[in-house]
């Protein structure tokens, strides 16, 4: 019978409760352990921090591959937290993963989130545009200060360029969300085996068809995949 009483306190909660009050209800499931019935409502709002304490929750129930991914993507949204790093790693350690590598543009990005990274671009872009341009629309002389504003708007400009380029290929990154998941030849059931990968581990979706994606993990292994196995950071 606990699953029914279970259905009636999420209804009196869905009826009564706001979004913050999920979060707050959440972590107190979780304090007492009920990792699955917080999981749920950690679920009901995306940010960097229930997304963390998803990723704890489904630790708790010992899904591996949810939990890292929840993980992940609180990094993503804000890469400064330390205590979702430090997961990450002992989650990894504990399940026997290799840390992810990532190319240098890619280590680049994760200094600032995202937002900021295409908030400061659009801002140094369009400033100096105005530095240059409004001088001559208006008819008057560029100044020694406009133009040395303008130079340094364009070098912040050149220098967000990397870090949206990262963004862009980690757009692509996933976590492999069931354990022993198979890499098929061909995107069939028939498909030859080619290699299998553990649950948890980071791969890079190259295409997709119908019910497979193609994804390359680790050491260049790559194959088609279940797309219900694998689920991207950012969907």
């Amino acid at each position: 019978m606990k699953w029914v009483g279970l259905l009636v306190a999420a209804v009196v909660i869905c009826c009564t409760a706001r979004a913050d009050d999920f979060v707050s209800i959440g972590r107190d499931l979780y304090a007492k352990g009920d990792y699955e019935f917080a999981a749920s409502l950690f679920r009901s709002r995306i940010s960097a921090g229930t997304l963390h304490n998803l990723g704890n929750a489904e630790f708790k129930l010992g899904k591996v591959g949810p939990a890292i991914l929840a993980w992940e993507r609180a990094h993503a949204l804000d890469p400064s937290f330390r205590n979702t790093t430090a997961n990450l790693r002992f989650a990894r350690g504990q399940a026997g993963l290799e840390e992810p590598q990532y190319a240098w543009h890619e280590k680049y990005s994760v200094l600032l989130p995202p937002d900021a990274w295409l908030w400061t671009a659009t801002a140094a872009f369009w400033l100096a545009v105005a530095l240059l341009a409004l001088p001559a629309l208006l008819a008057r002389k560029r100044t020694a200060w406009a133009q040395g504003g303008a130079v340094v708007a364009i070098g912040v400009f050149l220098l967000t360029l990397p870090a949206l380029t990262g963004i862009a290929t980690r757009g692509k990154l996933g976590v492999v969300l069931a354990a022993d998941t198979l890499l098929r030849l061909t995107p069939t059931k028939e498909g030859e085996m080619l290699g299998k990968l553990a649950e948890g581990e980071l791969a890079r979706a190259e295409k997709s068809r119908g019910e497979y994606v193609y994804v390359r993990g680790a050491s260049d292994r790559a194959g088609w995949v279940r797309r219900e196995e694998f689920a991207k950071i950012w969907p």
